[in-house]
C-alpha cells in the first residue's frame, strides 16, 4: 500500500471520527436541555397542581351562593384532564396556559359577588396571602422556564446544531405566557353572565 493511500485512509478516519465525536457532543447537549425543560416545568406542575387542588372547593362556594358561570371551572378542569403524562411538553404547556386563564376569569367572576368573599371557605382558599404565594412562585417558575426555553431553542435553531436536532427529533419548546393571553387583543371588559354562558 503506498504512503498517500494511507495518509489518506488516516486522514479519513480522524476526520469521521472528529465528526462522530462532535455530533454525540451536540447530542448529549440537546438530551441535557430537553431534561433541564422537563425539570423546569415539573415545578410549575406542583405549584398549578395546588391552584386545581383549589378547583373542587371553589365550585363548593359557586354551588352555595347559585353562581351560575361555572364553565370556567369546567374549562379548568378539562383543560388539566388533557395534561397527561403522554403529552408532549408544548402541550402541557397550552393547557397550564388555559388553565391559569381560565382562572384569572373565575376571580373576575367571584369578585362580583361579595357575600362570596366573605365566605370563610372562600377566604381560606384565596385569602391570607395563600393565592399571592402561588401566583408568585408560578412567577419566578414561569420566568426560569422560559429562560431554559429561550437557551433550548437557540440550540435547535443555530446551525449546525439544527441538523442533529432535526435527525434526531428535538423541536422548539414553546413559551410559557401564565395569564398573558387575558391581556393581549381589544380590551374588553369580563361580564360574567356573557362570558361564561353554554
Amino acid at each position: 500500500m503506498e504512503i498517500s493511500t494511507m495518509i489518506w485512509i488516516g486522514a479519513s478516519a480522524l476526520v469521521l471520527f472528529v465528526l462522530i465525536k462532535e455530533w454525540v457532543v451536540v447530542y448529549n447537549k440537546f438530551v441535557y436541555w430537553k431534561n433541564k425543560l422537563e425539570e423546569r416545568f415539573a415545578g410549575i406542575d406542583v405549584i398549578m397542581q395546588r391552584r386545581i387542588d383549589m378547583l373542587p372547593a371553589l365550585a363548593q362556594v359557586a354551588k352555595k351562593y347559585s353562581i351560575h358561570e361555572y364553565k370556567t371551572i369546567k374549562d379548568t378542569i378539562e383543560a388539566r384532564s388533557r395534561w397527561s403524562k403522554d403529552a408532549t411538553l408544548n402541550d402541557k404547556v397550552k393547557a397550564v396556559d388555559e388553565m391559569e386563564n381560565n382562572f384569572i376569569k373565575l376571580q373576575a367572576v367571584f369578585e362580583r359577588y361579595p357575600k362570596v368573599q366573605a365566605d370563610k371557605l372562600y377566604q381560606q382558599i384565596m385569602g391570607s396571602g395563600n393565592i399571592t404565594r402561588i401566583e408568585r412562585k408560578l412567577q419566578d417558575f414561569r420566568l426560569g422556564y422560559n429562560q431554559v426555553v429561550r437557551n433550548y431553542n437557540q440550540r435547535v435553531q443555530v446551525f449546525p446544531r439544527n441538523i442533529v436536532a432535526k435527525v434526531h427529533g428535538f423541536n422548539t419548546a414553546s413559551y410559557l405566557s401564565l395569564g398573558n393571553q387575558v391581556n393581549q387583543g381589544p380590551q374588553e371588559k369580563y361580564k360574567s353572565k356573557e362570558l361564561f354562558n353554554d
